[in-house]
Protein backbone atom coordinates (compact mmCIF):
# COMPACT_ATOMS: atom_id res chain seq x y z
CA UNK A 1 0.00 0.00 0.00
CA UNK A 2 2.76 2.59 1.09
CA UNK A 3 4.55 2.14 -2.10
CA UNK A 4 1.42 2.20 -4.53
CA UNK A 5 0.04 4.91 -3.13
CA UNK A 6 3.37 6.82 -3.85
CA UNK A 7 3.90 5.42 -7.29
CA UNK A 8 0.39 6.44 -8.13
CA UNK A 9 1.06 9.95 -7.04
CA UNK A 10 4.16 10.10 -9.03
CA UNK A 11 3.84 7.90 -12.24
CA UNK A 12 -0.16 7.30 -12.60
CA UNK A 13 -1.63 10.55 -12.95
CA UNK A 14 -1.61 11.39 -16.74
CA UNK A 15 -3.70 14.41 -17.31
CA UNK A 16 -4.40 14.62 -13.73
CA UNK A 17 -0.87 14.55 -12.46
CA UNK A 18 -0.71 18.30 -11.39
CA UNK A 19 -4.35 17.95 -9.77
CA UNK A 20 -3.11 15.33 -7.41
CA UNK A 21 0.02 17.03 -6.60
CA UNK A 22 -1.59 20.38 -5.80
CA UNK A 23 -4.21 17.90 -3.95
CA UNK A 24 -1.42 16.32 -1.45
CA UNK A 25 -0.18 19.63 -0.61
CA UNK A 26 -3.84 20.67 0.16
CA UNK A 27 -3.67 17.57 2.15
CA UNK A 28 -0.35 18.12 3.98
CA UNK A 29 -1.67 21.96 4.73
CA UNK A 30 -4.88 20.49 6.18
CA UNK A 31 -2.86 18.37 8.42
CA UNK A 32 -0.77 20.99 10.02
CA UNK A 33 -4.45 23.33 10.59
CA UNK A 34 -5.51 20.62 12.12
CA UNK A 35 -2.53 19.66 14.47
CA UNK A 36 -1.54 23.75 15.02
CA UNK A 37 -2.30 24.55 18.39
CA UNK A 38 -1.06 20.80 19.16
CA UNK A 39 2.71 21.35 16.50
CA UNK A 40 2.97 25.14 18.14
CA UNK A 41 3.19 24.06 21.75
CA UNK A 42 5.88 21.41 20.77
CA UNK A 43 7.99 23.28 18.52
CA UNK A 44 7.35 26.35 21.48
CA UNK A 45 8.90 23.55 24.27
CA UNK A 46 11.20 22.11 21.45
CA UNK A 47 12.84 25.83 21.21
CA UNK A 48 12.61 26.58 25.06
CA UNK A 49 14.09 23.08 25.41
CA UNK A 50 17.33 23.50 23.58
CA UNK A 51 17.52 27.04 25.18
CA UNK A 52 18.23 25.85 28.11
CA UNK A 53 20.75 23.12 26.47
CA UNK A 54 22.19 25.86 24.81
CA UNK A 55 23.04 28.54 27.28
CA UNK A 56 24.06 25.66 29.56
CA UNK A 57 26.50 24.47 27.45
CA UNK A 58 27.79 27.61 26.92
CA UNK A 59 28.14 28.83 29.97
CA UNK A 60 29.06 26.13 31.92
CA UNK A 61 32.95 26.20 33.03
CA UNK A 62 34.00 22.31 32.39
CA UNK A 63 37.81 20.71 32.70
CA UNK A 64 39.30 17.56 31.10
CA UNK A 65 39.22 15.57 34.35
CA UNK A 66 35.05 16.65 34.35
CA UNK A 67 34.34 13.76 31.40
CA UNK A 68 35.45 11.04 33.41
CA UNK A 69 34.53 11.96 37.29
CA UNK A 70 31.88 10.58 39.37
CA UNK A 71 30.07 13.35 39.02
CA UNK A 72 30.00 12.73 35.11
CA UNK A 73 28.48 8.95 35.02
CA UNK A 74 25.64 10.43 37.88
CA UNK A 75 24.49 12.95 35.66
CA UNK A 76 24.55 10.00 32.86
CA UNK A 77 21.74 8.28 35.04
CA UNK A 78 19.73 11.11 36.06
CA UNK A 79 19.21 11.30 32.41
CA UNK A 80 17.84 7.51 31.80
CA UNK A 81 15.66 8.08 35.52
CA UNK A 82 14.39 11.28 33.87
CA UNK A 83 13.65 9.27 30.59
CA UNK A 84 12.44 6.59 32.29
CA UNK A 85 9.86 8.85 34.81
CA UNK A 86 8.76 11.20 31.13
CA UNK A 87 8.00 7.92 29.30
CA UNK A 88 6.35 5.53 31.61
CA UNK A 89 4.83 7.16 34.74
CA UNK A 90 1.99 9.36 33.96
CA UNK A 91 2.12 13.24 35.67
CA UNK A 92 0.57 16.42 34.92
CA UNK A 93 2.05 18.67 32.12
CA UNK A 94 4.03 21.27 34.63
CA UNK A 95 5.67 18.42 35.93
CA UNK A 96 6.65 16.97 32.56
CA UNK A 97 7.70 20.14 31.86
CA UNK A 98 9.94 20.55 34.86
CA UNK A 99 11.38 17.65 34.22
CA UNK A 100 11.82 18.14 31.02
CA UNK A 101 13.77 20.93 31.75
CA UNK A 102 15.79 19.13 34.49
CA UNK A 103 16.88 16.94 31.67
CA UNK A 104 17.63 19.86 29.00
CA UNK A 105 19.98 20.99 31.66
CA UNK A 106 21.51 18.12 32.20
CA UNK A 107 22.58 17.56 28.93
CA UNK A 108 23.93 21.15 28.70
CA UNK A 109 26.66 19.95 31.34
CA UNK A 110 27.64 17.46 28.92
CA UNK A 111 27.61 18.99 26.18
CA UNK A 112 29.68 21.13 27.54
CA UNK A 113 32.33 18.37 28.20
CA UNK A 114 32.09 17.55 24.65
CA UNK A 115 32.39 20.81 23.32
CA UNK A 116 35.58 21.37 25.41
CA UNK A 117 36.91 17.95 23.64
CA UNK A 118 36.03 19.60 20.50
CA UNK A 119 37.69 22.45 21.07
CA UNK A 120 36.39 24.41 17.40
CA UNK A 121 33.66 26.81 17.66
CA UNK A 122 33.07 27.41 13.97
CA UNK A 123 32.85 23.64 13.74
CA UNK A 124 29.85 23.63 16.64
CA UNK A 125 28.41 26.43 14.66
CA UNK A 126 28.36 24.67 11.59
CA UNK A 127 26.86 21.29 13.46
CA UNK A 128 23.89 23.29 14.27
CA UNK A 129 23.21 24.77 11.36
CA UNK A 130 23.25 21.28 9.17
CA UNK A 131 21.38 20.15 12.49
CA UNK A 132 18.28 22.55 11.72
CA UNK A 133 18.73 22.31 7.94
CA UNK A 134 18.48 17.91 8.22
CA UNK A 135 15.71 18.48 10.75
CA UNK A 136 13.71 20.74 8.83
CA UNK A 137 14.00 18.70 5.30
CA UNK A 138 12.81 15.80 7.49
CA UNK A 139 9.97 17.43 9.15
CA UNK A 140 9.12 18.51 6.01
CA UNK A 141 9.48 14.63 4.23
CA UNK A 142 7.67 13.33 7.46
CA UNK A 143 4.34 15.39 6.60
CA UNK A 144 4.77 14.77 2.79
CA UNK A 145 4.52 10.96 3.11
CA UNK A 146 1.57 11.19 5.51
CA UNK A 147 -0.28 13.63 2.87
CA UNK A 148 0.51 11.36 0.39
CA UNK A 149 -1.10 8.50 2.15
CA UNK A 150 1.58 7.01 3.79
CA UNK A 151 1.40 5.87 6.86
CA UNK A 152 4.72 4.80 8.93
CA UNK A 153 3.61 2.32 12.13
CA UNK A 154 4.97 0.18 14.00
CA UNK A 155 7.26 -1.92 11.59
CA UNK A 156 9.09 1.61 10.51
CA UNK A 157 9.48 2.03 14.12
CA UNK A 158 10.65 -1.26 14.72
CA UNK A 159 12.87 -1.72 12.40
CA UNK A 160 14.42 2.20 13.69
CA UNK A 161 15.04 0.52 17.18
CA UNK A 162 16.27 -2.10 15.85
CA UNK A 163 18.90 -0.07 13.67
CA UNK A 164 19.74 1.89 17.06
CA UNK A 165 20.58 -1.32 18.85
CA UNK A 166 22.97 -2.31 16.17
CA UNK A 167 24.68 1.52 16.59
CA UNK A 168 24.90 1.47 20.35
CA UNK A 169 26.39 -1.88 19.96
CA UNK A 170 28.66 -0.70 17.41
CA UNK A 171 29.56 2.35 19.52
CA UNK A 172 30.54 0.45 22.61
CA UNK A 173 32.83 -1.65 20.49
CA UNK A 174 34.76 1.77 19.26
CA UNK A 175 35.00 2.20 22.99
CA UNK A 176 37.54 -0.54 22.96
CA UNK A 177 38.47 -0.92 19.49
CA UNK A 178 40.06 2.72 18.49
CA UNK A 179 39.43 3.59 14.92
CA UNK A 180 38.81 6.92 12.97
CA UNK A 181 37.36 5.25 10.21
CA UNK A 182 35.14 3.50 12.50
CA UNK A 183 34.06 6.28 14.81
CA UNK A 184 33.12 8.50 11.95
CA UNK A 185 31.14 5.68 10.01
CA UNK A 186 29.20 5.19 13.05
CA UNK A 187 28.42 8.42 13.54
CA UNK A 188 27.15 8.84 9.52
CA UNK A 189 24.96 5.76 10.35
CA UNK A 190 23.41 7.62 12.72
CA UNK A 191 22.73 11.06 11.65
CA UNK A 192 20.98 8.30 8.91
CA UNK A 193 19.15 6.75 11.41
CA UNK A 194 17.69 9.88 13.87
CA UNK A 195 17.24 11.27 10.36
CA UNK A 196 14.72 8.71 9.98
CA UNK A 197 13.59 9.05 13.24
CA UNK A 198 12.28 12.30 12.46
CA UNK A 199 10.32 11.19 9.54
CA UNK A 200 9.03 8.66 11.75
CA UNK A 201 8.17 11.03 14.39
CA UNK A 202 6.75 13.88 12.93
CA UNK A 203 4.28 11.28 10.62
CA UNK A 204 3.42 9.20 13.76
CA UNK A 205 2.76 13.11 15.98
CA UNK A 206 0.43 14.14 12.87
CA UNK A 207 -1.27 11.02 12.92
CA UNK A 208 -1.69 10.39 16.67
CA UNK A 209 -3.98 11.85 19.11
CA UNK A 210 -1.88 13.12 21.53
CA UNK A 211 -4.66 14.53 23.80
CA UNK A 212 -2.49 17.95 24.52
CA UNK A 213 0.61 16.40 25.86
CA UNK A 214 2.88 18.36 23.58
CA UNK A 215 6.09 17.30 26.18
CA UNK A 216 6.46 13.60 24.26
CA UNK A 217 5.91 14.91 21.23
CA UNK A 218 8.82 17.64 21.93
CA UNK A 219 10.92 15.44 23.86
CA UNK A 220 11.65 12.52 20.58
CA UNK A 221 12.26 15.90 18.74
CA UNK A 222 14.60 16.95 20.79
CA UNK A 223 16.26 13.48 21.90
CA UNK A 224 16.46 13.19 17.45
CA UNK A 225 18.35 16.74 17.41
CA UNK A 226 20.67 16.22 19.71
CA UNK A 227 22.01 12.95 18.54
CA UNK A 228 22.21 14.53 15.05
CA UNK A 229 23.91 17.36 16.27
CA UNK A 230 26.77 15.31 18.26
CA UNK A 231 27.08 12.85 14.95
CA UNK A 232 27.55 15.61 12.65
CA UNK A 233 30.12 17.09 14.88
CA UNK A 234 31.98 13.96 15.61
CA UNK A 235 31.93 13.07 11.99
CA UNK A 236 33.06 16.88 10.85
CA UNK A 237 35.65 16.79 13.49
CA UNK A 238 39.69 16.51 13.11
Amino acid sequence: MVNSSLYNLLYKGGQNGGAKIKSTFTNFNTLLNEKKGLMIMVFANLITQLGITYYVMTNTKVTEDDSHNLKHWLLIVCLFVIIYCLGLIPMPSWLKFILFSAFSYIWGILLASFKLKINDNDLINMAMLGTIGIFSVMFLIGGFLLATGIELGIKTGFLLFVSLIILIIGQIFSMFYKSTILVKSLAAIGIVIFSGYIIYDTNTILQRNYYGDFITASLDYYLDILNIFVKLTILNDN
